[in-house]
């Protein structure tokens, strides 16, 4: 059966089941009543009851996204925890998920927070699981609660444990499957044909050289008859042929639980298949988790868990992190609004028009790239239990977790890279594994001494980790080639005579952490508590002398509505003050810089003979062997509070977290042969309050209505640069890398990270700023009006119309030393809330986030509105409102008069013909409010329910990325293409966002 119209018809048949459900069930009532447990959250390897936490932690259970169906499990804790940015990069299937926990406090290296799922540690743990099968999210987030965690914990700590089956159980099975359809949400808007074609003619015919315009009579005919031939052509719209297909979602979850009398097991499997809104991309993940505890005896038990996902990401997307070149999404924005045309037909690959445009048709560029990109996870971990006596606990953990990563990319005859190597097709293949071995072992004491109990926490870890890759890039690939036959034969490239294929590139990076650490919690008369930790981490990853690192901590909390004058309240339930100091350490630096290796490559090569020989080079990284920990020291001041037995709570935090030795990767003056060093220099900043509150608004037997909120702000700032980061030790530029040569972040002391840099947009240049020769009919800027021409225009004289920018020096000259701070990625503040409702059967959830305060870094608007190098590019619609010099028979205008009588409603200015730059035009304003998830589901009735042999039944309808409130032009003010802390908040040729609506099913037996 065809996909689409078994989608159809499975979401007409839920639309159906809904009503008629629930009028077959409108009499029955849900009589449960919430039973109330001592909530717990695992905090220092060991569990605490929430009630006697002293640190900063945010959680989320089971509970609260159990009815949220998702095939990524970050999403479903997107906007619930404060302090917790959590965003997509991009709209691909399979992006990347970004979770940066209070502001991050690395400059040059990662900011993404310790994964441990079960016990063992893990890298971007959230994208293995599925939210059905995690049973609680604990993230914790000050140094006093991470430290105990030393090694990359100082960006936060995210403690995973999933769902397992329960003793004296009875066997259940649990299907819970959806399927839905994405589409693309929102384009950019373009030159329709007959604009475009206007807006060619005056490229081509402004200078009046007869061959352009003779180039341009060839192409698009004369200007009279633009009219008859583009003013109602079909219009193409790139975006949608590109990105406008229904991608279908196909999910699939099964769990089985159950236990007996001394053992418990779970059985959990996951299938997901979704197609991509981009035509050849798609998504595709299976995994399976098997989890077993057993009592071995009454004081010996043991967990067994092994867990395996394998996925594939199809497509090349619509960009790299790379430069330019890398950007695909060009292709769909700017090819010419349509097929064809009258005097040349371009439908098919046409090199010549490729290298005048830089531009190839679009889905003839989607057919000649394809990439697979595959991920194989396998976790395995035990868990010995051994109750000592009734005091000590022995808790002995090993995990290996193995992670093996593939792409294959196959560049066809038509892309850039084939044409930049002899027209032959090109393929990217790279493997890589990594393996880790975790040891844990604690010794755990708790007992209770009248009014005092002590919980005191002995452990060793040992984490030892290997990694290797291999990376080719074969080029000369016979030009009928396919791609499977290209990836599985290789060895068919014939090199020209005199060139020799690139060696292949292998890395091996080994990296071990030996740890020793103890904790000791005190409770005094249930009121007052103090906790104290201490950990030793000794790291592979620095050089003799600098490897060990010492992460000490210590909290305090006073449970006030414990003291007397509280005790008995009707109004105060829980009223806690936490305060909380401690020191955390990140080691997220490669394997072996402390020492210096070489790597070859034929682009280091010489000539010899006739032959190319691959030549040796240290690359642009300086060793340096004085490198060690970076370390962050947080403070961190808490009130957690319960009003009415528990009917409203929430909790305050404010904290500082400093970091000092910052592992920064710095710029050092090129005499020394090289461009960057590691280094332990500077410093940063990070400030901020966080604010959570929820509350059960009603609750009887027919209605429940909650809600939950969050709202957190953060302040970053850089402390100092250390004093050889760059020629100045207060700042230093640092390049996006959309575009070659463009430094467009400031990095400097006292201002945040992700602070843009350049001009400031003034408009454009009036007639009034020109001095006018009616004998030679030339503009000349007035004197003491700067001009932006070596900015803004190639060096090509200003003319009436031009970009013009802010001079801020008032030097008469715009330069570089009128460049400026445009505004920072961060937000003043950001959070989320969500309600849920429940009427009877029916269920219904809402959530939001938000962003309010962030700049978004608009790349796109820069390039599609540009001209640059190239004519025949399409342009973004406002460009249509440009500065106009034709009049409407076709005939250029130069008399002042006319000129401004011409332009008198015109606000645009003319595309400039220089480099890409930055400047203010595309700093947007990235705030947003979206309704993330809606969700309506409805239950069968227990009666009912047993009358079929099932113990649940649900059907529910969602829709994802509902709307979005914004008043950002690009596809979606979250997207964030490059992967450096340094670069956030650009949007440069991001796969769309799309929506996804759903429906599906939940059945247990």
């Amino acid at each position: 059966m065809d996909k689409k119209v078994q989608s159809v018809k499975w979401l007409y048949l839920t639309a159906f089941l809904l009503p008629v459900l629930a009028m077959a069930q409108e009499k029955e009532t849900n009589k449960d009543k919430e039973t109330k447990i001592d909530e717990v959250v695992l905090v220092g390897y060991t569990k605490v009851s929430k009630k006697d936490v002293t640190n900063a932690v945010s959680s989320v259970k089971a509970e609260a996204i159990k009815d949220m169906p998702s095939t990524n499990a970050a999403e479903a804790i997107q906007g619930r925890l404060a302090g917790v940015q959590v965003s997509l990069s991009e709209g691909a299937p399979g992006a990347d998920v970004d979770i940066v926990i209070r502001g991050g406090n690395s400059i040059t290296g990662s900011n993404a927070p310790l994964y441990i799922v079960d016990g063992v540690q893990m890298d971007n743990a959230l994208t293995i699981l599925s939210p059905k099968e995690i049973e609680s999210i604990e993230v914790l987030k000050d140094a006093s609660s991470t430290s105990i965690y030393g090694a990359r914990g100082a960006n936060g700590v995210v403690l995973i444990t999933t769902k397992g089956g329960r003793k004296r159980a009875k066997t259940s099975i649990n299907y819970n499957g959806f399927l839905g359809v994405r589409k693309i949400q929102n384009t950019i808007d373009v030159l329709d044909p007959y604009q475009y074609v206007l807006y060619q003619y005056e490229i081509y015919n402004k200078g009046g050289v007869q061959t352009d315009i003779d180039a341009f009579n060839t192409r698009y005919g004369s200007f009279q008859d633009i009219g008859k031939n583009y003013g109602n052509i079909k219009k193409i719209d790139w975006q949608d042929e590109v990105f406008g297909r229904e991608a279908f979602n196909f999910t699939h979850n099964v769990a089985v639980s159950g236990g007996s009398e001394n053992s418990s097991f779970s059985l959990t499997l996951n299938n997901v298949q979704e197609d991509g809104i981009m035509i050849g991309s798609g998504f595709k993940r299976n995994m399976a988790n098997f989890k077993y505890d057993y009592d071995l005896t009454k004081k010996l038990s043991m967990t067994l868990n092994a867990r395996y996902s394998r996925q594939t990401i199809f497509g090349a997307g619509t960009s790299a992190t790379g430069s330019q070149s890398t950007n695909r999404l060009r292709n769909a924005v700017r090819y010419q609004p349509f097929e064809g045309g009258p005097a040349e037909n371009i439908d098919e690959f046409d090199p010549l028009f490729a290298n005048e445009t830089n531009l190839v048709n679009p889905i003839i560029l989607a057919d000649n790239e394809v990439k697979e990109s595959g991920r194989n996870d396998l976790l395995l971990n035990g868990v010995i239990e051994y109750k000592i006596n009734k005091d000590f606990t022995f808790r002995s953990v090993i995990g290996y977790v193995q992670r093996d990563e593939s792409v294959n990319q196959f560049s066809g005859v038509v892309t850039s890279l084939a044409r930049q190597n002899n027209d032959q097709p090109v393929v990217f293949l790279s493997k890589a594994q990594s393996r880790r071995i975790t040891n844990t072992n604690t010794l755990n004491f708790r007992k209770t001494y009248g009014s005092h109990k002590v919980d005191f926490l002995l452990g060793q870890e040992t984490v030892k980790t290997d990694a290797e890759s291999l990376t080719m890039n074969i080029k000369w690939l016979p030009k009928s080639i396919s791609p499977q036959e290209a990836f599985a034969n290789i060895q068919s490239a014939t090199p020209p005579s005199g060139l020799v294929q690139d060696n292949p590139r292998t890395e091996v990076l080994p990296d071990r952490i030996v740890s020793f650490f103890g904790r000791a919690n005190y409770i005094f008369k249930n009121k007052y508590i103090v906790t104290a930790s201490m950990r030793a981490d000794g790291s592979s990853v620095f050089g003799p002398g600098n490897r060990w690192g010492y992460f000490p901590a210590a909290s305090v909390a006073w449970k006030i509505n414990e003291e007397n004058f509280l005790k008995e309240s009707n109004v105060v339930s829980e009223l806690k003050l936490r305060a909380g100091y401690g020191l955390s350490g990140n080691n997220r630096i490669r394997a072996f810089l402390y020492d210096t290796f070489f790597t070859t490559s034929s682009d280091y090569g010489y000539a010899f003979g006739s032959n190319v020989t691959p030549g040796a080079t240290t690359g642009n990284i300086m060793a340096n062997k004085n490198v060690k920990w970076e370390s962050a020291t947080s403070k961190n001041a808490g009130l957690d509070f319960g009003l009415f037995k528990g009917r409203v709570y929430g909790s305050v935090d404010v904290y500082q977290t400093d970091t000092k030795d910052l592992l920064l990767l710095a710029k050092i003056p090129q005499t020394t042969g090289y461009e960057y060093q590691y280094q332990n220099s500077g410093s940063t900043s990070n400030k901020g309050i966080e604010v959570s509150v929820g509350s059960t608004i009603i609750s009887n037997d027919n209605f429940t209505w909650k809600i939950d909120a969050n709202i957190s702000s953060n302040r970053n700032t850089i402390k100092s640069l250390g004093s050889s980061a760059s020629a100045s030790s207060n700042f230093y530029l640092f390049p996006s890398g959309w575009q070659n040569n463009l430094n467009d972040f400031l990095v400097q002391v006292g201002k945040p990270v992700g602070t843009y840099w350049g001009y400031v947009t003034a408009g454009r240049y009036e007639i009034n700023d020109f001095d006018y020769n009616p004998t030679t009919q030339v503009y000349t800027l007035k004197a003491g009006i700067a001009s932006s021409s070596a900015a803004a225009n190639g060096a090509k004289p200003i003319q009436p119309g031009d970009l013009k920018l802010e001079d801020l020096n008032g030097d008469g000259v715009i330069d570089n030393n009128d460049m400026t701070d445009l505004g920072s990625a961060q937000p003043k503040f950001y959070g989320g809330f969500n309600q849920t409702f429940r009427y009877k059967n029916w269920d219904m959830s809402v959530m939001f986030n938000f962003s309010v305060g962030n700049k978004v870094y608009n790349a796109n608007k820069i390039e599609y509105s540009t001209q640059y190098l190239y004519r025949d590019n399409n342009m973004l619609a406002e460009v249509a409102d440009r500065f106009r010099w034709f009049d409407d028979n076709g005939v250029k205008v130069n008399d002042p008069t006319a000129l401004a009588a011409l332009n008198a409603n015109t606000t645009m200015w003319t595309p400039p013909a220089g480099a890409y730059f930055l400047h203010s035009y595309a700093i947007e304003d990235g705030s947003f409010l979206r309704l993330n998830n809606l969700t309506i589901g409805y239950s069968l009735g227990k009666d009912f329910t047993k009358q079929l042999g099932l113990s649940n039944f649900r059907l529910y309808f969602t829709m994802n990325n509902v709307f979005t409130i914004t008043g950002y032009s690009g596809y979606d003010p979250e997207a964030n293409t490059r992967r450096n802390p340094l670069t956030p908040g650009v949007d440069y040729a991001a796969y769309p966002r799309s929506r996804f609506i759903l429906s599906g099913v939940d059945i247990t037996f």
